[in-house]
């Protein structure tokens, strides 16, 4: 990976990895359920990948911050960053995902807001 000034990447130097960002809004009842859920199922997962090297990080964050809150509902950030379009793939396709993607549907009483794309800026890892 090639480095500029102030140890900024440089994507255009290198495949550009790929930043994926959810809103999940979760039943206020079922939070905790939710994050025990997510712990047993959906980290496992990322830390498989995270070990063969094609997910750079990911978090799960508890919003305090929402300009798009909705009532009744806990607000999850999720963000994943993959190396390579690939690690992206590998993710969604697990079986192990297509499950818990599945069960974690239950826990939302709202539409999820979805982005991602290819990262041009990134400090860290």
């Amino acid at each position: 990976m090639k480095l500029i000034a102030n140890g900024v990447r440089n994507p255009q130097e290198e495949e550009p990895v790929q930043t994926i960002g959810i809103v999940l809004n979760v039943d206020t009842a079922q939070s905790e359920e939710f994050e025990r859920g997510f712990r047993a199922e959906e980290a496992p997962i990322w830390a498989d990948l995270h070990g063969r090297g094609l997910l750079v990080m990911a978090t799960l964050t508890r919003l305090d911050i929402s300009t798009r809150k909705i009532d009744g509902a806990v607000q999850y950030l999720v963000v994943a960053i993959f190396a390579t379009d690939e690690g992206h793939h590998a993710h969604d396709e697990d079986p192990r995902f297509e499950a818990w993607n599945k069960r974690a549907d239950t826990f939302q009483i709202a539409e999820p807001y979805v982005f991602g794309g290819d990262t041009i800026v990134n400090i860290g890892p």
